[in-house]
């Protein structure tokens, strides 16, 4: 391996621990709080270090381990998933965006959630009035866990052979857009368990900002357009169908009648979008571009087999 994405280890040696949270880490990211306001944590913690900060502007001395390298944390990942599956075969890898707040304890918890669960694909809840890309990911406050059909980049967390399954998929867009599309894609029609875990969430303090934000002025930099490359994702995976939260499977909060509790997340999934906007909410969907290029974007040529 290249040494400028070699694996540190930052932390003593701890207890065995089933889970890991990977962290895009830049200088302003959130993860030193998460780490000190969870001292009981059931997972591990490895901090991929932004291209715009060193380790000492991504502080997190307590976790276990630290590593530089890839344009975005998926590829960032990708660099080291064999050293760590060798080194521990974590049974679940949430990965996260550095803007992102939890409460005390929360991340504990929401592994606890997909173990019990036995969840594939899940993430977090957004927080109503907190910044988002889609409505389907927004809180539902009926459900602790709510079966989907879509679970988006910001905060994914795979079971151990999930990863195994879509690694392949993490070189797809250097920008990370559409992604989550083709996960969709290539999971549909399967019985595999996909979920937003409401019991848990989380804030997502920063809006998505495609103009003057360092990771997509770097990609401008580059020549590289985050609709142009949503929008070949879109013209090569299988379209799924709406995102859409599933009609059955789900546990929820309340200990009233099953038809009553489907009744109450059903109307709450109408109601959200209003409900997240009344709060100061804000709304940013991805979109493709509106025209789609003959070909894939220069950056994403022979991803395309992946889709068939």
């Amino acid at each position: 391996m290249n040494d400028n994405h070699a694996l540190s280890a930052t932390a003593p040696a701890t207890p065995q621990r089933d889970y890991l949270v990977f962290v895009r880490a830049g200088r302003q990211s959130l993860h030193p709080r998460l780490l000190a306001d969870d001292p009981g944590r059931n997972w591990d913690c490895c901090i991929n270090v932004w291209s715009d900060a060193t380790a000492d502007e991504a502080p997190g001395a307590e976790a276990e381990m630290h590593l530089p390298g890839g344009l975005n944390k998926f590829e960032g990942y990708s660099l080291l998933h064999d050293m760590l599956m060798a080194r521990r075969p974590y049974r679940y890898v949430l990965m996260l965006d550095d803007d992102l707040s939890f409460s005390p304890g929360a991340v504990s918890r929401f592994f606890e959630h997909c173990e019990r669960e036995q969840l594939a694909l899940a993430q977090p809840a957004i927080a109503l009035g907190s910044h988002s890309n889609h409505v389907i990911n927004l809180r539902n406050p009926a459900c602790l866990v709510r079966r989907v059909n879509f679970v988006e980049v910001m905060a994914p967390c795979f079971s151990q052979a999930m990863l195994e399954r879509l690694l392949p998929t993490f070189g797809l867009t250097r920008c990370t857009w559409g992604m989550d599309y083709a996960w969709s894609s290539l999971l549909a029609g399967t019985d595999e368990n996909i979920a937003i875990v409401d019991d848990v969430e989380m804030q997502h303090t920063k809006p998505m900002d495609v103009t003057g934000g360092p990771f997509y002025q770097r990609l401008l930099g580059m020549g590289i357009d985050p609709k142009q490359e949503l929008a070949w994702v879109h013209r090569t995976f299988t379209p799924w169908g709406p995102m859409r939260t599933l009609a059955q499977g789900h546990r929820y909060r309340w200990p009233l009648p099953g038809a009553v509790n489907a009744a109450l997340v059903k109307a709450l999934e109408a109601r959200k979008l209003a409900m997240h906007l009344q709060r100061g909410g804000t709304l940013a969907p991805q979109t493709p571009a509106p025209e789609v290029a003959t070909a894939a974007p220069t950056t994403l040529a022979g991803a395309g087999s992946l889709a068939g």
